[in-house]
């Protein structure tokens, strides 16, 4: 199994619940729920959102533009893994 951070897995939840997320919708609800604190939200946001993208457990597309985050199979293995 993955080791993620508290951060990651809070990302990964909500991209798979959401299904597709924008980065500036992922930016917003870390601020809102569980970044209290972090000066610099989207840097922090960045920085997880890379390293699930790296364990591929996200992928990053540009359908209109703008960066979306989805989560990958593995990712969605994953969560079901910890879940049970």
């Amino acid at each position: 199994m993955a080791n993620l951070s508290k951060l990651e897995m809070k990302i990964l939840k909500k991209i798979s619940e959401s299904q597709l997320i924008t980065k500036t919708e992922l930016r917003n609800f870390m601020k809102n729920n569980g970044a209290e604190g972090s000066k610099d939200i989207g840097h922090v946001v960045d920085s997880a959102t890379k390293g699930l993208i790296d364990k591929k457990l996200l992928t990053a597309i540009s359908p209109v533009g703008s960066t979306c985050y989805i989560i990958t199979q593995k990712g969605s293995r994953l969560l079901q893994e910890i879940e049970e």
